[in-house]
């Protein structure tokens, strides 16, 4: 009942160990779909027990959607779709279609077009563009001003309950044999080579040492930390912030779409127990004197707050989008770190000269809506069945540039926290 229809893989293939490095949306994913095909020695390594405590998809609620300009993801989008609204599958009832509006102003509003014709293009349904003043009409509490916006709507989207999507694979993905490690034997340090640089396992915080025929990169933000990816990878952190709601206020905005501004932020209705979250679309890195950006989590940093800067662009986009909920409390709020490919493209991919090292990472903000059936894919990849068309979008590529063809949806200025008062720090130890 609470299974995908897989086919087994082979069986030579099934017979290999494989260790995944990193529990987050990219590792449990495809442990899961790794079980599903038989394989019979499957461990997943993390800091943390699932759902891992900071990865990036271990959030209240993340959006579910199918629109992209690019059809490939649209595609898969739709069939991530299904399953998040299969009232039979493993992750039934985690998703509340609320519909959403995306929305840009004449610096992004290329993208909002481009997803609109994509989107008529494959069938989605449910979608138009759609000026202000329409908004307000069908949700009149959204009285801001929403300037210059250029919106686009899709009321077959919603969001799903991350958090518990992630704890629910994992524990599935448990029960069909596979091996959670965490704590200190969990938490990876080193990949490990032999003498002809194939990789052979990984050593711990604890020292000890696991060894596998495959071993399966997916720590997300902290992938930096284990491997050089030539400059493939920017590790980016945005912040998030939660307003809670009376009673009252809850009923009054229970019917809310979510907002996504590509300059402004992202809100989403309120969950059940009343919690409005307001994610940011203004990204950050986090060198602090090195060449590489490396996450900087709360467990590590507990006083780490939302820098102000960032708060006062989320009070600005609230107040565009809803006036009353503009001055509000933030009763709770994170950083939430995620590594960012140039392209957007994940990087899915058999590492170009570490034998038996595979690379799934690079979520790139947008990963986690394909949860319930990316592992798929990644598992194609390990046995190379993967399609070359996709194959050749998620590829090993340090020579690649922002092409003049991929379309940003992000195009507002990324800073370093180096450059925000009260950011100068110390780096810590980053985490799986």
């Amino acid at each position: 009942m609470y299974t995908l229809d897989i086919p087994a893989a082979d069986a030579a293939a099934n017979q290999r160990s494989v260790l995944i490095v990193g529990g987050g949306t990219f590792g449990t994913t495809t442990a899961y779909f790794l079980a599903q095909k038989g394989y019979k020695s499957v461990k997943v390594l993390d800091r943390w027990a699932p759902p891992a405590l900071e990865a990036a998809g271990n959030d209240l609620n993340k959006v579910i959607r199918t629109d992209y300009p690019d059809p490939l993801y649209a595609t898969l989008g739709a069939e991530a779709m299904k399953e998040w609204k299969n009232p039979n599958g493993l992750l039934s009832g985690l998703f509340t279609q609320s519909g959403w509006i995306l929305a840009g102003d004449k610096s992004s509003h290329v993208f909002v077009e481009k997803v609109n014709e994509t989107a008529k293009k494959i069938g989605t349904e449910l979608n138009k563009l759609a000026t202000p003043a329409e908004i307000q009409k069908r949700f009149p509490y959204l009285n801001g001003t929403q300037e210059g916006w250029i919106s686009y709507t899709n009321f077959s989207a919603g969001w799903a309950d991350s958090g518990a999507a992630l704890k629910r694979m994992a524990d599935a993905a448990q029960a069909a044999g596979v091996e959670w490690i965490t704590g200190h034997d969990g938490f990876v340090k080193q990949l490990l080579y032999d003498e002809n640089s194939t990789c052979i396992g990984v050593r711990a915080a604890s020292g000890k040492a696991h060894f596998a025929d495959l071993v399966i990169l997916s720590t997300g933000a902290a992938a930096g930390t284990l491997l050089d990816f030539k400059g493939q990878l920017v590790v980016k952190g945005h912040t998030v912030c939660h307003i809670k709601l009376s009673p009252e206020d809850h009923k009054k905005y229970a019917d809310m779409p979510m907002i996504n501004h590509l300059d402004g932020g992202l809100m989403f209705p309120p969950t059940a127990d009343g919690i409005i979250k307001i994610a940011s679309c203004n990204f950050f890195t986090n060198y602090e004197g090195t060449d590489v950006s490396l996450p900087r989590y709360r467990s590590d940093n507990p006083t780490d707050d939302v820098p102000k800067p960032y708060a006062d662009i989320f009070r600005k986009f609230t107040q565009d989008i809803c006036s009353d909920l503009a001055n509000r409390p933030w009763d709770s709020t994170r950083i939430c770190w995620d590594g960012e490919t140039l392209d957007f493209h994940f990087l899915i991919t058999p590492h170009p000269t570490h034998r038996n090292l595979k690379i799934a990472t690079g979520g790139s903000a947008h990963g986690f809506k394909f949860f319930p059936v990316l592992g798929k894919y990644i598992v194609d990849m390990i046995e190379d069945k993967l399609d070359p068309e996709t194959a050749f979008k998620w590829r090993w590529r340090p020579d690649v540039e922002p092409s003049k063809t991929e379309i940003n949806p992000f195009i507002t200025p990324i800073y370093d926290l180096s450059r925000v008062p009260g950011w100068a720090r110390t780096r810590k130890e980053s985490k799986l």
